[in-house]
């Protein structure tokens, strides 16, 4: 058998010194603590704090190979319902990004004295607990709605009050701050007159208050204090000069 030149030997070894070096290299990566993310960069936070973030993560002790960034994304979700969304990005050794974009609560809902934020879209999350019983400046947008919160199956606040408060919003009437909610009634308002004035739930809210500025009309031009003024049906409206509701 012909041998191999001495120069050329090596060449038997080198798939098992390559072999070797893959192993030592995969050893290095799984084994070394630089390589397990102890911290993250968290960018967006206003109300939550970075260290609530990331702990919600789950991402602390984890090894950076076994990162899956929609898994960690739907979990930061699913644990901190006051963020609208959650970017996680990972790179070697073991530098994590966690962006976020915290949630705008349109109004404060006190329910029997629990307080709740409650967004554009519906979604409900608790209201931190440095906000104080009146819901203060920092409520939301600074209306607050007095009520059983009313849900729907995805826990979302229920779609006709979420509906009649957008459009009581978007027209701009002066409600003053504090509203009501009434199951059989819907929303409640006290009014500049200091009437209290039933809106109702659900779509139709522009036409509602076109009738309540006609009735209020009526009932200035003849010097009446209404106890309630009820506009929820708009071809029906109905007011009382005795009765509560």
């Amino acid at each position: 058998m012909e041998r191999l030149p001495r120069s050329r030997r090596w060449l038997r070894f080198a798939p098992l010194a390559l072999l070797g070096l893959i192993v030592a290299t995969v050893a290095w990566v799984l084994l070394d603590d630089r390589f397990y993310v102890y911290r993250a960069d968290v960018v967006g936070t206003v109300r939550l704090s970075p260290e609530e973030v990331f702990w919600a993560s789950d991402l602390p002790g984890l090894h950076v190979l076994w990162v899956n960034a929609d898994r960690v994304e739907a979990q930061i979700l699913e644990a901190l319902p006051s963020l609208e969304s959650a970017d996680v990005s990972c790179g070697l050794p073991a530098n994590c990004t966690i962006t976020v974009v915290e949630r705008q609560s349109r109004i404060t809902w006190d329910d029997g004295g629990q307080l709740w934020w409650v967004d554009a879209d519906g979604v409900i999350f608790p209201c931190p607990p440095s906000v104080p019983p009146n819901g203060g400046e920092e409520g939301g947008g600074g209306w607050i709605v007095r009520g059983p919160l009313p849900r729907d199956e995805q826990g979302r606040l229920d779609e006709p009050v979420r509906v009649a408060l957008a459009e009581l919003w978007a027209s701009g009437f002066e409600v003053g701050q504090v509203l009501s909610y009434v199951p059989t009634r819907g929303l409640v308002f006290t009014d500049a007159h200091g009437w209290r004035v039933i809106v109702g739930q659900g779509p139709g809210m522009d036409e509602r208050l076109r009738t309540l500025g006609a009735v209020a009309a009526h009932l200035e031009a003849r010097g009446l204090m209404p106890r309630f003024v009820d506009v929820r049906f708009p071809d029906a409206p109905y007011y009382s000069l005795t009765n509560d509701w």
